[in-house]
């Protein structure tokens, strides 16, 4: 069985620019697609492996944000949160983003791959530093209006641009008005599209940790102690407990079908899931 792609893409998504500013529709950018859309580009040309890290740059304390929270989680985004120094300042994403992936670049050599989300002629000299530290760039943004014209310099110094086609909202035509009589009062049912319950998200933390730590799994069972952990790091304020399971061992095997151990990841062998 072939071993699993060599993980040297990072991904830097500008959300402000994807959705045009704060004063348009900030739940427009569809995250969870965005990402998908990008790791098949990068496998279909060759330019990298899989993902090893990606990050989102906004102010995150917005409460019109929180609807990103299920596709942050599921796709193991971490969200960078943006504070402005002054109310001039309209840069403050672009100055974070752009340390951080020269961070990355110097802590990280096995990072080859960097993946702008953006339009922004700003970070023409972020490609070009990254460049001449050897590294290959790809350049993203979507058909989306609001995420505006790309910049020519921008896309001309990456070494790949590529579109994210996402498909318009159908027009919705207006149906002539018809009396009808009320109809009987029915359960509401959830939305597509709506917010997970708080358990929901829980769940989704423990199956993203399942997919990318392969410290969790001993002999095809999960390490209970080494989920703790993450589960904490991830949620310091909530806990199995807030669900009603006394132990996290019925919760994992309970609420998650998981079978677990005890016994902590010894060796290289640790890591291979059964």
């Amino acid at each position: 069985m072939a071993g699993s792609r060599q993980r040297n893409v990072a991904i830097f998504l500008d959300m402000e620019n994807l959705f045009g500013g704060y004063g348009n529709d900030v739940t427009s950018v569809p995250l969870a697609r965005v990402v998908r859309d990008i790791e098949k580009v990068v496998g279909d040309t060759g330019l990298g492996g899989q993902t090893a890290l990606a990050r989102a740059y906004a102010n995150w304390g917005r409460p019109d944000m929180a609807g990103y929270r299920s596709q942050l989680l599921a796709h193991n985004i971490k969200p960078v949160q943006i504070f402005s120094f002054d109310q001039s300042s309209k840069n403050a994403a672009d100055i974070e983003l752009v340390v951080d992936a020269l961070e990355v670049a110097a802590d990280m050599p096995w990072i080859e791959l960097f993946v702008i989300v953006s339009g922004d002629g700003d970070f023409v000299p972020l490609l070009r530093r990254l460049h001449a530290l050897g590294k290959r760039s790809l350049v993203a943004t979507t058909s989306q209006p609001k995420a505006g014209v790309v910049n020519k310099v921008l896309q001309s110094v990456a070494d790949h641009f590529h579109v994210i086609d996402i498909p318009a909202p159908a027009a919705v035509v207006a149906a002539p008005a018809v009396k009808k009589p009320p109809a009987p009062a029915r359960p509401a049912k959830k939305k597509a599209g709506a917010p997970h319950t708080e358990l929901e998200l829980y769940k989704a933390s423990v199956h993203a940790f399942l997919k990318d730590d392969p410290t969790l799994w001993v002999k095809g069972l999960v390490n209970v102690g080494r989920l703790g952990q993450l589960l904490r790091g991830r949620w310091p304020n909530v806990t199995y407990k807030t669900f009603g399971y006394k132990t996290l061992t019925a919760f994992a095997e309970e609420g998650c079908g998981l079978k677990v151990t005890n016994t902590p990841a010894t060796g290289s062998a640790a890591g291979a899931k059964a």
